[in-house]
């Protein structure tokens, strides 16, 4: 079901795009950065996720403020990023419809996606609130967040 969700919207067909919603404002950390520096990226920029990537550049996936803050409180696991980011992590192609996305998220129960293009490289970062913005007709104003 995962590879069916990366597809790209059928030509000639009116669904929103990923790409129409997508967040292009994107910070990246490295895998073997320490906790605490994405703690403190997370400080100065006011996001909510940062794209997590190996020395090589890959993206490995996403990583939440969230499961920073709880990760720092417990020493069960390491303290580098990559410790806190599984391998695979679910990402969805920018010219996937918005629907695929959706579904996505709800099958592997989390709240944003990388984005990429054709040759895999992260582009953006699609959240549930810029889905929710967007049925609410809020992105054809330009009033969501960046």
């Amino acid at each position: 079901m995962i590879e069916q969700l990366h597809g790209r919207a059928e030509p000639g067909t009116t669904e929103t795009l990923v790409a129409d919603i997508m967040s292009r404002r994107i910070v990246a950390i490295r895998s073997d950065a320490d906790l605490s520096v994405a703690l403190d990226t997370f400080l100065r920029t006011s996001l909510r996720h940062l794209v997590v990537v190996d020395p090589d550049r890959t993206c490995r996936g996403l990583l939440s403020a969230e499961h920073v803050l709880a990760s720092l409180g417990t020493t069960r696991r390491g303290r580098h990023v990559g410790d806190h980011v599984p391998a695979e992590q679910p990402r969805v192609h920018h010219a996937a419809p918005v629907r695929q996305a959706a579904e996505l998220m709800i099958f592997e129960l989390v709240d944003a996606l990388p984005v990429v293009d054709d040759d895999g490289r992260v582009v953006g970062v699609v959240t549930w609130s810029d889905i929710v913005a967007m049925v609410a007709g809020q992105h054809l104003r330009g009033d969501v967040r960046p």
